[in-house]
């Protein structure tokens, strides 16, 4: 921001926009934008071939301002193929500050043109906010009225809807001199364009010629470093180079994934030329037939011996790179022998058959919850997005033939999470239920439900508050389970209010609140490591899930207090010998941890993950309560870590980097100060899990690190994002292992 801020001394108004063309296949769309550009070269014609993905076209029409004479808006066309295999990867591209033209042909009608889904579609994935003028093309030379209920439309969608307007792009207008409708159509866009938030934004003319020379580049790709060079030549520094290439990437004009390590040296200059990858890719019959198994070797065939004419071939060189942007996207992910990947959206339509079913009981030893996910509307693509997002714990089983399946189909998937019990997931209407079976199945039902809510806030914004996770009501009528459903966050607010039962508004049966949040409690992470220490006096079954869930609950409170640097942390000695009272008046070093689930250990890679401490006294008093509250955590998590480390790295790993003597040390060194200093008594602000000692803490340790090591460089620690909305700070041996299989050369044949 402050990049943008000290380039606008020079700064210039700029007047651009993106226009977005959705609607279903073959209603007219490429002809509708060509009848708007009214170009002699690029006439329409009656028989436009089908948009694979989609094309885009910066610059592609020019409009005069209403209200500005002698200034033209810019806007740049997104022309979306509108075949059904696209209509969940359409949903990347949709933004905020752009118009729609939602475009349908009166001859098939209303319904056969999916107005209203389109108009869902826009609105979860953008919000009320988002502009959307209806055309309907063909109106002189189709045979059927422009029928459609816009009173009803303007009654649900509101501000949403612009206007419905009726065109035709084949038939001249004497009046106008363009294409009948065109030029109503070209003074409401300009109208609408002109009122966008961004109009007028000003610009550095450094800024826009390096951006203009950017988007005429004649590769589609090229690397972070010729990127910079480019934006260097136009006198722009480091700073504005990575500011600039995250506003184009949010304009569309590029895409580059600057947060992303095996991305962010890539960027690509021409979107259309990746979206029409992922569009083969997503028209490919053989990964149909093949219920969405694509391996390696069919590659080529798909994105280089294809048989669209006049489209882009692309090179075996650039195919692992492909394919980690479609992981990036949830088009797919890599299956475990690392030679082919899933398309998601191939699974099998078929549920096949499971290793258990809710509707039956759970073996004595195990519990089962469930959990349902209500929404007022259908989001496309959930189902193989939540496919991709918990595809770490996909499973497979061999049928009577002897062929093996993995277990996904179009409405829902059956997960293993090893000890940590498993779960099915299944869309059902609008409603996504949850169940999860284990010793303790809270901690993976937890899980799921993060990377739901995680995916639901990442790509369709405008489902907020319109959706609620609830408990099925536990009736049984006539063999059948009750339809009612309590909502979670209600049973919580009764309870607390001093209700004991809840009535069913389906079966009209009163129910132990008690009993319905069974599974569900909350409490903070003190509570729940009071709870877990008295179990592992008696070794519940299940208490490796249940530290599991507290490690899951405390790492995602710290994150939000802190999102940019590593949590987990213990001290070492810089001399021998010394007692446990001369630790606190000698130097000291700060051992930072890897935070891998169940796998919790110290950077062990050379020359990383240590930091010397001068001055031990002072700075372990400030941070104190923080280091006080991560070694009860460590403790906590070391005896199930333990062994998983020995498994990782090798047998008698624990004792040889002897992580018992750095939990006893951290003990001893916090274990010397005051009570009141290490463990200060204050109650919870609400909705907090850390004391404010706690959290001053946290910003302590940062700001030593950002202090000895700005650029991170001795760290030893590379910050990931999981799919449950949190974050984990790995050790290189930990980070590799959590790369996607993806070879860095890809054969063509075998």
């Amino acid at each position: 921001l402050w990049a943008y801020l000290r380039s606008l001394e020079n700064a210039e108004p700029l007047y651009e926009a993106k226009l977005v063309l959705v609607g279903e296949g073959n209603v007219g769309k490429t002809t509708l934008l060509k009848a708007l550009k009214g170009r002699k070269d690029e006439a329409p014609q009656k028989n436009e071939p089908t948009t694979h993905g989609v094309e885009i076209d910066i610059h592609g029409l020019r409009l005069p301002h209403p209200a500005q004479d002698g200034v033209e808006i810019q806007l740049n066309a997104w022309d979306f193929g509108g075949q059904d295999v696209y209509r969940v990867t359409h949903q990347f591209f949709f933004s905020r500050r752009s118009l729609y033209l939602l475009v349908w042909e009166p001859r098939r009608g209303v319904q056969a043109g999916q107005v209203e889904d389109w108009l869902n579609m826009i609105r979860l994935r953008v919000g009320n906010e988002a502009r959307v003028l209806i055309v309907s093309t063909h109106c002189k030379t189709g045979e059927r009225i422009a029928r459609i209920d816009k009173p009803v439309l303007q009654q649900q969608y509101g501000e949403m809807i612009v206007g419905f307007y009726e065109v035709d792009s084949l038939v001249p207008d004497e009046q106008t001199g363009e294409m009948v409708g065109i030029a109503e159509l070209k003074k409401v866009i300009a109208e609408q364009a002109a009122g966008l938030e961004q109009m007028g934004m000003p610009f550095s003319p450094q800024w826009k010629a390096a951006r203009d020379e950017l988007i005429a580049h004649p590769e589609p790709r090229v690397s972070y470093a010729a990127f910079s060079e480019i934006c260097a030549q136009h006198e722009l520094s480091p700073i504005a180079t990575k500011t600039l290439a995250q506003i184009m990437h949010d304009l569309g004009y590029i895409v580059h994934y600057s947060d992303d390590e095996r991305l962010r040296d890539d960027v690509v200059l021409q979107p259309q030329w990746l979206t029409k990858a992922i569009g083969f890719l997503l028209e490919d019959r053989a990964t149909q037939e093949s219920e969405g198994i694509l391996p390696d070797t069919r590659l080529q065939k798909v994105w280089h011996d294809h048989s669209f004419e006049n489209e882009p071939r692309y090179d075996p060189s650039i195919y692992p790179f492909f394919l980690r942007l479609m992981e990036k996207y949830d088009v797919s992910y890599r299956l475990p022998d690392g030679k082919a990947s899933l398309v998601a959206q191939h699974v099998p339509q078929v549920r096949p058959e499971l290793p258990w079913l809710p509707e039956g009981d759970p073996p004595e030893n195990l519990r089962r919850i469930a959990m349902i996910c209500a929404m007022e509307e259908d989001p496309p693509g959930l189902v193989p997005w939540m496919i991709v997002r918990t595809h770490d714990y996909s499973t497979e089983q061999t049928n009577a033939t002897g062929s093996i399946h993995r277990l996904h189909w179009q409405k829902g998937m059956f997960l293993n999470h090893g000890t940590h019990g498993e779960a099915m997931l299944e869309k059902r209407d609008r409603e996504f239920h949850i169940y999860t079976q284990a010793d303790w199945p809270e901690y993976f039902m937890n899980v799921i439900q993060h990377t739901l809510q995680k995916l639901i806030t990442d790509n369709w914004p405008g489902m907020e508050g319109r959706y609620r996770f609830a408990v099925p009501c536990p009736e049984i009528i006539d063999n059948q389970p009750c339809k009612g459903r309590f909502n979670i966050h209600a049973l919580r607010q009764w309870l607390a209010e001093g209700d004991t039962t809840a009535r069913c508004q389906d079966c009209s049966k009163r129910h132990s609140i008690v009993e319905l949040l069974f599974g569900f409690e909350e409490r903070n992470v003190d509570e729940e490591l009071r709870a877990i220490r008295e179990e592992m006096k008696a070794r519940f079954d299940g208490l490796d899930s249940r530290i599991a869930n507290y490690f899951m609950a405390t790492m995602r409170a710290i994150a939000d207090e802190a999102k940019n640097g590593p949590r987990l942390f213990t001290f070492r000695s810089r001399e021998a010998g010394l007692t446990w009272k001369q630790l606190l008046s000698r130097p000291l070093e700060l051992q930072l941890w890897c935070e891998a689930e169940g796998c919790q250990h110290p950077v062990i890679e050379s020359g990383k993950g240590v930091y010397p401490i001068d001055q031990p006294h002072e700075w372990v008093t400030q941070i104190a309560p923080y280091a006080n509250f991560v070694l009860k955590v460590l403790a906590t998590v070391a005896p199930i870590a333990a062994p998983a480390i020995n498994t990782f790295f090798g047998p008698k790993t624990t004792e040889t980097w002897k992580i018992a003597d750095q939990l006893n040390l951290a003990k001893a060194v916090i274990d010397e100060l005051p009570v009141e200093i290490k463990d200060p008594y204050q109650d919870l602000a609400p909705g907090k899990m850390l004391s404010t000692p706690e959290r001053s803490g946290i910003l302590a340790l940062h700001n030593l690190l950002k202090e000895l090591d700005p650029s991170q460089a001795k760290l030893g620690l590379h910050r990931v994002e999981t799919y449950t909305g949190d974050y984990r700070w790995l050790c290189k041996y930990h980070f590799d292992a959590w790369q996607p299989n993806i070879p860095d050369v890809i054969k063509p044949h075998d």
